[in-house]
C-alpha cells in the first residue's frame, strides 16, 4: 500500500495555505491494484488512475483518526455509526475534493481496505474498482507515515508550523510510550477519539486488565462504551454463580504458532489450531458428539446440552482457574450454539489463556474473534470431513440441512464454511442473520 504522489509546481509559495501548497496528483496502489481509478467526468472522460487533490486533508485525516483507524473494529452488522464512519472512510477527509468510497477496518492485526465504485455519474469523478484486501496494519502504517511525512516534508518551507506538525508530533510520541500507546489503543477500542474516554472508565477498566488480562479487556472494550459499563457488572455476577468447568486444552500456544507462520490471516491460524488440537487429542475423523466433546472438556455432557444453566449474557465467558480448568458461561440456549461456544472457549484459551485471566467470545470482529470462530468450524466440523461426507461442492439445501444434523452443528455454520472456501456466494448467508 503506497500513495503515489507528484507536487504541482505552482503550489511552491512559502506564503500559499496548506492545502494550496500540497496540491498534486495523488494515487493509491497496492499488490499491483490502482485504487484511485476512475474515469474523469468534466474533461474527456478518461481513465485515469490519480486524482488531482491536496494531500494535506487526506494526512490531517489519517493522522487525526490513526489510534482509531488502527484499533477499532467495524461496528455490529447492520448498525451504523456516523462517528465510525468519518472515522474509517476516506471520504471523511473532505475539503471539497471527490475522495473513493475508501473504507479502513482494523481487526488489530491486520488491515481490510473496502473499495466500492461511484454509482452515479455527479460530480467531477466516477471511481471505477470494487476491491476487498487484507493487509498485515504494518503496511497500513508505513503507508499513513509516508502521506504524512511527505506532505510535512512539502510544507517545511513555511514561515509558521502547520497544525499537523503538532498533531504528527503527538501522534509520535504517544506511539513511542508504552503506556501513552496502551491508554489510546483502549479509547479507540472503546470508540472514543483521544483524551475523550471518561476517566472513570478508563481508570476501571485498567484495573481490571491487571487482574484479568489486558488482552481480555481490550477484547471486551469493542463492545463500544455504551455496553461495557453494565456488562462488566453482568459478567462477574454470572462468573461467581457458574458451576460448570471445563478443561482447557493447549493453552496459550498461538504465540509459538504465530512465531512459526507470521503472516497468517487469523482464520488461517484457527482452522489450523483446531486441526493440531483434535490430532492431538485424538479425535477421530467426523463428527465430534457431546459425550466425546464433554470427556476432553472432562465435563458434563448436560452442560453442552442443558438451557437450565444459561443466564442471559450477550457473549460467552470464561475465567480461567489455577488449575488450567476454566469456569464458563455460555450465553446461548440451543445445543448447537453452546456447542460452538464451547469450542470457542477452547480457542480462546489456545490463544490466551493466563490463570485468572478472562476469556471473552464476543460479536466482535478483532482478530481474536475471527481465530475463535475460525477454530469453533474446523474444532466441530472439519472441511474436508463435510466435503468427504456430503461427496460434492455444490450441495443444495436439503443436503447442507442433512450435513448441520450429522455434525450437531447449525445451519448457518455449515452455510459459513461453504461460503469462506468459495464453493457458495456469499449471497447465501442473507437469509442467515444471526451470529453463531
Amino acid at each position: 500500500m503506497r500513495f503515489e504522489i507528484e507536487w504541482l509546481e505552482q503550489a511552491e509559495k512559502p506564503a500559499a495555505s496548506e492545502e494550496l501548497q500540497t496540491r498534486c496528483r495523488i494515487g493509491l496502489s497496492y499488490g499491483g491494484k490502482k485504487l484511485f481509478r476512475h474515469e474523469d467526468l468534466l474533461g474527456e472522460r478518461q481513465v485515469r488512475d490519480v486524482i488531482v487533490a491536496s494531500a494535506y486533508p487526506l494526512a490531517l485525516w489519517f493522522a487525526a483518526n490513526w489510534w482509531r483507524l488502527r484499533w477499532e473494529p467495524a461496528p455490529p452488522t447492520g448498525t451504523t455509526r456516523h462517528d465510525w464512519n468519518m472515522s474509517h472512510m476516506m471520504g471523511a477527509a473532505g475539503s471539497g475534493y471527490a475522495w473513493p468510497n475508501l473504507t479502513l477496518i482494523s481487526d488489530g492485526e491486520n488491515m481490510q481496505l473496502t473499495l466500492q465504485p461511484t454509482q452515479e455519474d455527479k460530480g467531477p469523478v466516477r471511481y471505477l474498482s470494487r476491491e476487498n484486501i487484507w493487509m498485515p496494519v504494518q503496511t497500513f502504517e508505513s503507508c499513513a507515515d509516508q502521506l504524512v511525512e511527505q506532505t510535512l516534508k512539502r510544507l517545511s518551507g513555511k514561515p509558521e508550523q502547520p497544525p499537523l506538525q503538532a498533531l504528527w508530533q503527538t501522534l509520535r510520541d504517544e506511539r513511542a510510550s508504552p503506556t501513552l500507546a496502551a491508554q489510546r489503543q483502549l479509547e479507540a477500542r472503546l470508540g472514543f477519539d483521544p483524551e475523550e474516554a471518561p476517566e472513570p472508565l478508563m481508570t476501571s477498566l485498567t484495573r481490571l486488565a491487571a487482574i484479568r488480562g489486558d488482552a481480555a479487556v481490550q477484547e471486551l472494550a469493542c463492545l463500544g462504551h455504551e455496553q461495557i459499563s453494565q456488562i462488566l457488572g453482568d459478567i462477574q455476577e454470572s462468573l461467581n454463580a457458574a458451576k460448570d468447568t471445563i478443561t482447557l486444552p493447549l493453552r496459550n500456544v498461538r504465540r509459538a504458532m504465530k512465531l512459526i507462520s507470521p503472516e497468517n490471516f487469523p482464520w488461517k491460524e484457527g482452522r489450523d489450531a483446531a486441526n493440531a488440537a483434535r490430532k492431538q487429542l485424538g479425535v477421530d475423523d467426523g463428527p465430534l458428539g457431546n459425550s466425546k466433546l464433554a470427556e476432553l472438556l472432562e465435563t458434563r455432557q448436560a452442560f453442552l446440552e442443558d438451557a437450565s444453566t444459561y443466564r442471559p449474557l450477550p457473549l460467552g465467558i470464561g475465567e480461567v482457574t489455577g488449575d488450567g480448568r476454566a469456569k464458563v458461561c455460555l450465553g446461548k440456549t440451543r445445543k448447537e450454539s453452546r456447542r460452538f461456544m464451547v469450542a470457542r472457549m477452547i480457542a480462546a484459551g489456545v490463544y490466551d489463556g493466563r490463570e485468572h485471566g478472562w476469556l471473552p467470545c464476543t460479536n466482535t470482529s478483532t482478530v481474536q474473534q475471527k481465530f475463535q470462530r475460525a477454530f469453533a468450524q474446523e474444532f466441530l466440523c472439519p472441511y474436508q470431513d463435510l466435503i468427504n461426507w456430503m461427496d460434492t461442492e455444490s450441495p443444495d439445501e436439503d443436503l447442507m440441512e442433512a450435513a448441520a444434523e450429522h455434525f450437531e452443528v447449525s445451519l448457518l455454520l455449515i452455510n459459513t464454511v461453504m461460503v469462506n472456501r468459495g464453493h457458495i456466494s456469499s449471497s447465501e448467508l442473507d437469509a442467515f442473520q444471526p451470529a453463531i
